[in-house]
C-alpha cells in the first residue's frame, strides 16, 4: 500500500506545482514519514492545508499514514478530501477498503462498483476486488442475521489494566494459561505467560510461570489436554531456526522446565507460530509462511511421533492443510477442538466482516477439512478476531477482545451458537495407587478406539502422583486399561456412541492389586454376541492383553469366571456364562497359554457387582474376571 501511494504522489505532482515554501515543508514530511516520525510529518502536511487546502499530495500522504496507523476514520476524511481535487480510480479504490475496514459495507461497495468501472482492472487485480464485494455482501447479510452471542468478561483475578490475550485451558478446564502483555516503567513492553485455577467456582489470582517466561517475547500457546505439556511460539531465539520458531516445555513435579526448540521438521528457516496439540496429541497443527504452501501464511500439522529415548518429541511428516482451508491470503490461529471432529481457524481472504475471521472447518476421516464456515456476527466483526479455545464439551467459548479502551485487551467467555457449536467430547481423570498401601502407582495407561481398529492406540504413562487424564471425543467405545508389573491390570470401557450434547467426565480412583493368590480382576472388554458365547472381533485388544499378562507371568494359575445379568432364567444365565468363560480360556490357549494354568468357571447371575434395575448396571454386571488361584516357582 506504501507503494501504491508513492505513485500517486508522483502523479499528483505532474498535475499540480506547490508553491516554494509548501514544496519544501512536503519534502520534509516525506522524510520524517520514511522515518516514521508520523506526529511530525502530519504536522507539516496540516501546515501545508492550511496554506493551501487543494495541495493533493498532502492529502494523500496524511491518508497514507493513517492508514499505517490503523486510522481508518481519518483517512477517510483525507481520501474523501482527495477525491474532490482528483478523480483517480486508484483514490476510490483506496476509500473502499477504508470502509471496509471500518464496517461501513454498503460505502465500500459504491466504491468497489465506481472503481470498477473507472479502472477496468486487470484480472488479478479484479479478481480481488471481487472477493472484497463478495466480503461486503456477506458481511450485511450476517448482519441481518446474527448468531446468538453474549461475552462475559473474566473477573479481575485475570483480567488487568495490561492486555491478555490467547486463552487456552486444560481439557478439565481447571487450568486457564494466557498471554499477557507485561508493562514494565522505563523498559520495553514484553509477552509473559500467566496461569490460573478454577477451584469452587472461581478463579484464582494469575501468576507469571516461571521457567517458561525470559526477558524475550512468549506468546500463541497451546497446553495439551493432560496439561502437561506447553507449546508455545518464541521469536529471535539463539537456538530458533527462524524468525518464530514453536517451543515446549514439559511439567514435572509441579514445575515447568527449561523449552525446548520443537526442531525439524516442524521448525525451518521461516516463520512457524501459534501451535495447537490436539487433544490425543496425535497432531500439532500451526501456522507457517514456509515454502510450498498456498498464500502468504497457510495451516499445517506435523505428526507427533510420541517421545524419544532422548526425552524429546519425535516428528513425523508435515502436511499442508489444502486448499479448502488455505488460501492465496493468510490463515492464522489454528484450533483443533477436543473432540478432534471441529477445526477453528482466522483468515483474512474467506469471505468475512473485514480483517481476520474466525471460521470453522468439520474434519472427516482424520484427514479431509470440509469448505470453512464463518462463524457469523457479531462474533466476527470488521476488527480482528483470533485466538479461540472451545471446552471439551463444548459448551464454552473463551476468546480476547478489546471492548473497553480502559482496560484493554482482556478474555471473555461465551456460549457458542449452535451453528458453530463442536462436536461434544468428554475425559477420564483417574488417580492410580495400590490396592493395598494407598501409594501411587506409576502405570502405564492405554486407549484403544474399538469403532476403529487403524488407529493406534493411545500410551500414557501416569504422572509423578499416580495421576492421568485422557480425552474421550463421543462417538466411539474405548477400551482403557492401566497395568503397572507386578499387579493385575486395571480394564474399563467408555461407551460414548449414545447423541447427547454434554457427557460427564470420568472421575475414577484405580485401586491395582499386588500379584498374589486372592487377587482378582473384572475384564469389561470382552463382548460376546447377545445371548451367545461366541466372542465378537472388538474383543481382541482385551484378549490379547490378558494373553500378554500370562505369557509375562508365567507362574501364575488362574480362574476364568463368567458373569450374566439377571435377564432370562438363572438355569440359561448359569449355562452362557460357563460356556463364555470356556470360550475365553479357548482363546487363550489357541494363543499359547498352557491350558494346564487355566480353570473356566460360570457363576451365571449369582454375583453382580451391579443392580440389574439399569441397562448400565446389567452391562456392568456382564462381564468376565480373572482370579488368581495358585503360584508356582517352577514354571
Amino acid at each position: 500500500m506504501v507503494l501504491l501511494f508513492l505513485f500517486l504522489l508522483f502523479i499528483s505532482g505532474l498535475t499540480a506545482q506547490p508553491g516554494r515554501r509548501t514544496g519544501r515543508w512536503f519534502e520534509e514530511a516525506r522524510r520524517h514519514y520514511a522515518l516514521r516520525d508520523y506526529t511530525a510529518a502530519i504536522d507539516l502536511c496540516e501546515q501545508i492545508l492550511d496554506r493551501d487546502n487543494r495541495m493533493l499530495d498532502a492529502r494523500l500522504l496524511l491518508a497514507d499514514i493513517y492508514f499505517e496507523t490503523h486510522d481508518s476514520g481519518r483517512e477517510i476524511v483525507q481520501l474523501e478530501a482527495a477525491r474532490q481535487l482528483s478523480g483517480m480510480p486508484l483514490i476510490i479504490r483506496r476509500l473502499a477498503d477504508a470502509n471496509l475496514a471500518i464496517g461501513n459495507y454498503n460505502k465500500a461497495l459504491v466504491f468497489f462498483q465506481q472503481y470498477l468501472e473507472a479502472e477496468q482492472p486487470a484480472e488479478q487485480l479484479r479478481k480481488a476486488v471481487d472477493r472484497k464485494m463478495e466480503s461486503c455482501r456477506f458481511a450485511l447479510l450476517a448482519m441481518q442475521n446474527p448468531v446468538e452471542f453474549r461475552p462475559v468478561r473474566l473477573p479481575e483475578t485475570i483480567n488487568s489494566p495490561s492486555d491478555e490475550y490467547w486463552p487456552g485451558l486444560s481439557i478439565d478446564q481447571q487450568q486457564l494459561i494466557f498471554t499477557r502483555l507485561v508493562k514494565v516503567p522505563g523498559q520495553q513492553v514484553q509477552e509473559d505467560f500467566y496461569t490460573s485455577f478454577h477451584s469452587s467456582g472461581s478463579w484464582s489470582e494469575a501468576v507469571s510461570m516461571p521457567g517458561i517466561n525470559t526477558s524475550g517475547n512468549e506468546g500463541a500457546q497451546s497446553l495439551s489436554a493432560d496439561g502437561k505439556v506447553l507449546f508455545f511460539t518464541a521469536c529471535n531465539r539463539s537456538d530458533g531456526l527462524g524468525s518464530c520458531d514453536i517451543y515446549y516445555s514439559v511439567c514435572r513435579n509441579n514445575r515447568w522446565e527449561t523449552p525446548v526448540n520443537a526442531g525439524l521438521p516442524v521448525n525451518t528457516a521461516s516463520w512457524e507460530a501459534q501451535p495447537s496439540i490436539s487433544s490425543d496429541g496425535r497432531f500439532l497443527y500451526f501456522s507457517s509462511n514456509r515454502p510450498g504452501g498456498h498464500g502468504e501464511k497457510d495451516l499445517w500439522r506435523a505428526h507427533c511421533l510420541g517421545w524419544g529415548n532422548d526425552g524429546k518429541l519425535r516428528w513425523g511428516a508435515v502436511e499442508n492443510l489444502g486448499d479448502s482451508i488455505n488460501t492465496t491470503g493468510n490463515e492464522i490461529s489454528p484450533f483443533i477442538h477436543a473432540a478432534n471432529k471441529d477445526f477453528y481457524f482466522s483468515s483474512d481472504y474467506h469471505p468475512g466482516m473485514g480483517g481476520f475471521d474466525l471460521f470453522v472447518s468439520r474434519v472427516l476421516n482424520d484427514s479431509v477439512f470440509s469448505a470453512p464456515m464463518n462463524l457469523g456476527y457479531p462474533v466476527n466483526s470488521f476488527h480482528d478476531e483470533q485466538g479461540l479455545h472451545i471446552t471439551a464439551n463444548g459448551q464454552t467459548a473463551f476468546f480476547a477482545s478489546l471492548r473497553d479502551s480502559l482496560s484493554g485487551i482482556d478474555i471473555y467467555t461465551f456460549q457458542p451458537d449452535n451453528t458453530f457449536q463442536p462436536t461434544p467430547a468428554t475425559y477420564v481423570k483417574a488417580s492410580v495407587k495400590d490396592a493395598e498401601t494407598l501409594q501411587p502407582v506409576l502405570a502405564d495407561i492405554q486407549l484403544i478406539n474399538l469403532n476403529n481398529r487403524h488407529e493406534a492406540a493411545r500410551t500414557e504413562v501416569a504422572g509423578d502422583n499416580g495421576t492421568l487424564l485422557l480425552s474421550l471425543p463421543s462417538g466411539n467405545i474405548y477400551s482403557f486399561s492401566v497395568s503397572k508389573e507386578g499387579y493385575l491390570f486395571y480394564s474399563h470401557a467408555f461407551d460414548l456412541t449414545e447423541t447427547k450434547d454434554v457427557y460427564d467426565p470420568y472421575l475414577l480412583e484405580i485401586l491395582l492389586e499386588p500379584l498374589k493368590v486372592g487377587a482378582e480382576m473384572d475384564l469389561h472388554n470382552i463382548y460376546f454376541q447377545t445371548d451367545s458365547f461366541h466372542i465378537l472381533p472388538e474383543s481382541e485388544p482385551e484378549l490379547q492383553k490378558l494373553s500378554a499378562f500370562l505369557t509375562e507371568n508365567p507362574t501364575l494359575d488362574v480362574e476364568i469366571q463368567g458373569h450374566t445379568d439377571d435377564t432370562g432364567t438363572a438355569a440359561s444365565n448359569q449355562e452362557l456364562s460357563e460356556k463364555r468363560a470356556r470360550s475365553v480360556a479357548t482363546y487363550l490357549i489357541s494363543q499359547g497359554i498352557d491350558g494346564g494354568r487355566l480353570q473356566s468357571t460360570g457363576y451365571g447371575e449369582e454375583k453382580p457387582v451391579a443392580g440389574n434395575q439399569t441397562e448400565e448396571g446389567r452391562q456392568q454386571n456382564r462381564r468376565t474376571t480373572i482370579k488368581i488361584v495358585g503360584e508356582s516357582l517352577e514354571k
